[in-house]
């Protein structure tokens, strides 16, 4: 695996695009949104793509005939040498790649369940494996999510542009601050929406976690006090709102586990259109 200088990111655009999966999140390393890392099989002629997005999440794209880049491949991905800390989700395509993750990780992949709810305290025999999930790819139904909308109670509520207190306040796993480079650029080149609860927190907020041309992906984290309010679902019709309003298609992607994303989707008029192994990578 050898790392990609980053002037040579553009080239690589044209191929990713024709991914039939989601990889809005790769596309925003190679148009140098956010400082990721790429590394490829062979500098003369590359076709094998590994491309890191600082959040924690990869997409290895093309199928190399190099066996060396396979064996350096499964070392990194069941982090031999350390290199990594946190964990590391990886999508691959094309779907070839699929029997290939099986072929060079052997009896150190183990699948799990994709519709088992995701915990990341996991068994100990498994600390050390590949775990493979599923990855879920939405569409937007327009028509639904405008049935959805009028069915909407009104409540009390106050809905704000995501500020710079707020987006450098929000504590979870999915805020604007691990998706943007600083608040600067998330505000010059994203959107966010934030809701109140009842004292004045800030409960819940959608915000742009990726922009690619006319795609917009929605990233959602609500307070956990606040789960189950229907601040979620309110703020994000917000977001969606903006979307058809400024020519944005509204994107939402999520892993397999996370029931109350899928939950979410489906009630804002969201529909399953495709799974793909989604494979997380040991720390």
């Amino acid at each position: 695996m050898k790392l990609l200088d980053s002037r040579n990111y553009k080239k690589v655009i044209p191929i990713i695009q024709s991914a039939g999966i989601n990889t809005m999140f790769a596309l925003s390393v190679l148009e140098r949104k956010v400082e990721g890392k790429v590394f490829i099989d062979e500098e003369a002629s590359p076709v094998s793509f590994y491309i890191q997005h600082p959040y924690g999440m990869a997409l290895l794209y093309g199928e190399t005939n190099k066996e060396d880049f396979y064996v350096q491949l499964a070392s990194y991905m069941l982090n031999v040498q350390n290199v990594r800390n946190e964990f590391e989700w990886l999508q691959v395509y094309p779907a070839s790649l699929y029997s290939k993750m099986e072929a060079i990780l052997g009896s150190n992949l183990i699948k799990k369940n994709p519709n088992e709810p995701y915990k990341k305290s996991l068994l100990v025999e498994e600390d050390n494996k590949v775990l493979e999930y599923q990855r879920i790819n939405f569409g937007f139904n327009k028509e639904k999510f405008l049935a959805v909308k009028k069915r909407q109670t009104n409540m009390n509520y106050k809905i704000v542009t995501t500020s710079e207190a707020i987006f450098n306040q929000l504590d979870g796993s999915v805020v604007p601050k691990y998706f943007w480079n600083n608040y600067n650029d998330f505000m010059k080149n994203g959107i966010g929406f934030t809701i109140f609860s009842e004292n004045d927190h800030p409960a819940s907020t959608a915000f742009a976690a990726f922009i690619i041309d006319d795609q917009l992906e929605i990233g959602i984290e609500t307070c956990e006090r606040n789960q189950g309010s229907g601040f979620g679902s309110i703020v994000c019709t917000e977001l969606i709102d903006y979307c058809m309003a400024n020519g944005y298609k509204p994107v939402w992607s999520c892993h397999s586990g996370n029931i109350g994303s899928r939950k979410l989707a489906h009630k804002l008029g969201f529909e399953e259109a495709t799974r793909v192994p989604y494979y997380r990578l040991p720390k």
